[in-house]
């Protein structure tokens, strides 16, 4: 069970004219000086993640898995095949897992929700383990990019993804407002674990555990955890899988909230993170949908308003 530390900051939720998606709206990140102040883009749940029906050059691409981890947009090998969209070069993605090899696509649009978001060139990855693995086909992700900066509303109350225009842009007031960090494009807030001992964490809605943390922490911190060990399992994602150690932590401090006994994966972290003066975990989507959270890269800022289990 979490338990909040302490109260959010109290008020009544600022009142925006947003503008709600129609079939004729259209608008782009590219154009942000034409975007409405505020554009509510409905995302379809499915297993704690959140989705959105995409089209990329005016073409149905299926569903796009919204993911505040990714810093790219990615599409399913196989509908990169059946779009026929060109190769216009490589890389490797880093994931839980390790690399992995990809083609970047190319495309005119990458649109949902009305709004064609930043992203002319996609990385063609095999998204079938993740497809099978959630019993739907995942066609895509759209990476925290995709929004070029601008400041954003993810709400888990109603399912909605709400973009506002930066030169109108004004904070909640109905919810404090955290530090953060934007590493690669991610977003990062600090966090303690134990008797004070300090942590990153990526927000990561494309993460399917409450929260993960690198193996490192457990075997240098045995105390943080309520129980010893649960069980061992694997973690499967870009670049393979890993093993993992599932149990519970015993207290978490992130956004103002003391969270009692949460549920905690531990694997081995990826290199890049590994040589990190401080340890680097993921707040997955399964914890993410008890905030509503507005993030705006450019000021380095996180307004997160806890509604537990999407609770007003």
């Amino acid at each position: 069970m979490l338990h909040p530390g302490c109260a959010p900051a109290s008020g009544t939720r600022q009142q925006r004219a947003v503008t709600p998606p129609t079939q004729s709206a259209h608008f782009s990140v590219k154009r942000p000086d034409q975007l409405p102040e505020a554009l509510k883009i409905q995302l379809r749940p499915h297993r704690g993640y959140l989705f959105a029906r995409t089209q990329i050059d005016g073409r149905d691409a299926g569903l796009f898995m919204f993911d505040t981890g990714s810093n790219l947009n990615v599409i399913s090998t196989g509908v990169a095949g059946r779009l026929g969209l060109p190769t216009v070069g490589s890389s490797q993605a880093t994931g839980v897992g390790g690399t992995q090899a990809f083609e970047y696509r190319s495309t005119q649009s990458l649109e949902f929700g009305g709004v064609d978001m930043a992203g002319n060139k996609l990385a063609a990855i095999s998204l079938h383990p993740m497809s099978s693995a959630l019993g739907t086909s995942v066609s895509g992700l759209i990476g925290i990019r995709a929004l070029a900066g601008l400041p954003f509303t993810l709400d888990y109350t109603d399912f909605t993804l709400t973009i506002y225009r930066r030169d109108t842009f004004t904070p909640p007031l109905d919810a404090p407002v955290f530090p953060a960090r934007f590493d690669f494009g991610l977003p990062v807030v600090a966090a303690e674990v134990g008797n004070g001992h300090k942590i990153w964490l990526i927000l990561d809605s494309g993460a399917d555990n409450e929260l993960t943390l690198p193996l490192k922490c457990l075997k240098d911190w045995p105390e943080i955890v309520s129980v010893s060990g649960s069980g061992a399992g694997a973690s499967s994602g870009i670049g393979g899988s890993v093993a993992s150690t599932r149990t519970w932590l015993g207290s978490l401090e992130v956004f103002g909230l003391t969270l009692k006994n949460t549920p905690v994966t531990f694997e081995q972290a990826p290199a890049s993170f590994a040589r990190q003066p401080r340890p680097i975990g993921r707040i997955g989507g399964a914890l993410l949908k008890n905030f509503r959270l507005t993030i705006d890269s450019r000021r380095g800022q996180i307004w997160a308003q806890w509604l537990p289990a999407g609770a007003e």
